[in-house]
């Protein structure tokens, strides 16, 4: 498959809350193909080469001590009409980690503020948005407490032309490498 000039860093989410968010984001939107995550740095082209680029990331995320992330409510941004579930936990560890890996050959502009969270719908048709935001929230509730996430590793992704994503390499945190 080809692949196109788009790169991302992201937390990719497991166990239970893996299951439970893969299955509802099928749900809401058909075809959704990329493994639930919480998104470091959102997708963006490269101005310089990917080895050395992940090199720099590799670098940064392995400074960070590993952390644990606990999910809340569903909510929307409504400026852009996304369904997510928000963190309560962890946020602090998350937009530390973008603010540092956002800079050198993976910097850009944002558009939004960072707001870590995990994405259950997006490009929903308008007809149907809010039917899909009762649901989403309908099976959080009946998922009943959320078991801590803990993030240890970063996945740097690629986007392919279908728009999946194929996994470059695991950016383990708190993985400096002894000196000497």
């Amino acid at each position: 498959m080809d692949f196109i000039n788009s790169y991302a860093i992201v937390a990719y989410v497991a166990g239970p809350i893996a299951r439970f968010t893969d299955r509802l984001r099928g749900d809401l939107v058909p075809g959704t193909g990329h493994h639930s995550h919480i998104t470091v740095l959102r997708p963006r082209p490269l101005d310089g080469a990917l080895p050395e680029a992940s090199d720099f990331a590799a670098r940064l995320v392995a400074q960070f001590e590993p952390f644990e992330v606990s999910i809340g409510e569903v909510q929307v941004f409504e400026s852009t009409s996304v369904i997510y579930l928000a963190l309560n936990e962890g946020i602090a560890d998350l937009t530390a980690m973008h603010d540092v890996l956002n800079t050198g050959p993976l910097g850009q502009p944002e558009p939004f503020d960072y707001v870590p969270h995990v994405t259950l719908g997006q490009n929903l048709p308008p007809e149907v948005f809010g039917q899909c935001v009762d649901l989403a929230r309908r099976r959080w509730t009946e998922f009943g407490p959320a078991p801590l996430l803990r993030i240890d590793t970063l996945t740097f992704v690629q986007q392919r032309v279908d728009g999946s994503w194929h996994d470059l390499a695991e950016l383990g945190l708190g993985q400096v490498p002894a000196v000497g």
